[in-house]
């Protein structure tokens, strides 16, 4: 094997282990050492939540209420998907590193999805909704997160990533569409309307604690980004802005400490909001 050029980052084997329901997941991996951005640390917060949902879809198997999701069941992806400004700035990246080709494919399909939401209004009460969710979260109840979610469900915008639908980012894709596990026959899922689509939720949502970073990795109140927006968002945060200021060992523990707190704010009362 050849020795890496002088100029690459110095990797550090790093290893560590999460309790969570009654299981524990083991996480080995090579990341760099020294002060990184929270991109670096984001495929072991993927790993994390798709253990975690695994552990969730076992366990509601085992109750007699098997995961119905599967591929090529892509009426999900045609919801207002929120996504961390750690994520925006990791889905950017991805598009950047594809061909040329490959990367106006994509931008078209978000100019598409920019000038259906502009046009529709709801691009504007997104916006809305994001300031207002920004200052209180508590705001946005089951039912106020619902009615909004069905009318920007009834517009029919696909995920810009959905082709044939299937995820064609799967391996990459955000934390809440790897949290969202769905219960009811799958048929359902093209009608939300009816309300007889059933989800089951993991009882450790790492979502919502990683809405809570900016893409340096700084404490800030929870961002609604929603995917579909994403160009908008980076128009408006450029990633020059960013700033390394932490190793990976020290944004984890930072991550997991806010998940605790997190955690034990909603012990009395857990939120069922979509976003």
């Amino acid at each position: 094997m050849s020795a890496p050029p002088a100029d690459s980052p110095a990797l550090k084997n790093l290893q560590f282990s999460l309790k969570v329901q009654n299981a524990r997941i083991n996480i080995n991996a090579q990341l760099p050492d020294g002060p990184v951005l929270p991109a670096a640390v984001l495929p072991i917060i993927q790993s994390l939540t798709s253990s975690i949902s695994t552990l969730t879809e076992n366990e509601s198997t085992r109750v007699g209420r098997p995961v119905s999701c599967h591929e090529g069941c892509g009426a999900c992806c045609r919801q207002a998907v929120p996504i961390a400004p750690v994520e925006a700035r990791a889905l950017a990246e991805y598009i950047n590193a594809q061909p040329e080709e490959r990367r106006e494919v994509l931008r078209a399909r978000f100019r598409a999805a920019a000038v259906l939401l502009e046009e529709s209004g709801m691009a504007q009460e997104l916006r809305s909704a994001a300031a207002l969710f920004a200052a209180d979260p508590s705001l946005f109840d089951k039912d106020r997160t619902h009615a909004l979610g069905l009318r920007y469900f009834a517009l029919g915008i696909p995920c810009p990533f959905l082709e044939e639908e299937r995820c064609t980012i799967h391996a990459v894709r955000p934390l809440r569409c790897r949290e969202y596990l769905v219960v009811s026959p799958a048929k359902h899922c093209a009608h939300p309307e009816t309300e007889e689509v059933v989800t089951v939720k993991p009882s450790v949502l790492l979502s919502h604690t990683l809405r809570k970073w900016s893409a340096s990795g700084e404490p800030q109140p929870s961002d609604l980004i929603i995917l579909t927006m994403l160009d908008e968002w980076l128009a408006a945060h450029p990633a020059d802005e960013d700033h390394a200021t932490r190793t990976v060992p020290e944004l984890l523990q930072e991550f997991l400490g806010a998940f605790a707190a997190d955690k034990r704010a909603d012990s009395a009362a857990t939120s069922n909001a979509a976003f």
